[in-house]
């Protein structure tokens, strides 16, 4: 899902709303959101050990530099973060995402 279709989506509900995060379909928990980050404000691979800053280049002997060279990860990614778990969820999410 990009940005702009997520976007798209939540122009649909209720500005009022609380958003929250379904997880885990097994065993189903809402969780707040924490916030938003953006993979080139934090460097985006935990692999990483050349401090990498966003856009800058990783150094050669960087493993994390295979990764990005074969495309595995883009600095423009972003990730709703999870918060605090609010309470148990529904399987019924799952299924009403897969019907539309």
């Amino acid at each position: 899902m990009t940005v702009q279709e997520l976007v798209e989506r939540l122009q649909e509900c209720d500005p009022d709303a609380e958003v929250r995060i379904m997880s885990q379909e097994g065993w189903p928990f809402e969780c707040a959101i924490s916030g938003v980050a953006a993979r080139e404000a934090f460097g985006g691979d935990e692999s990483c050990e050349c401090d990498h800053a966003g856009a800058e280049p990783h150094q050669d002997a960087c493993p994390a530099v295979d990764g990005y060279d074969e495309g595995l990860h883009t600095t423009t990614d972003v990730f709703i973060v999870e918060g605090q778990q609010e309470r148990y969820g529904s399987e019924a999410a799952w299924n009403l995402v897969r019907a539309s």
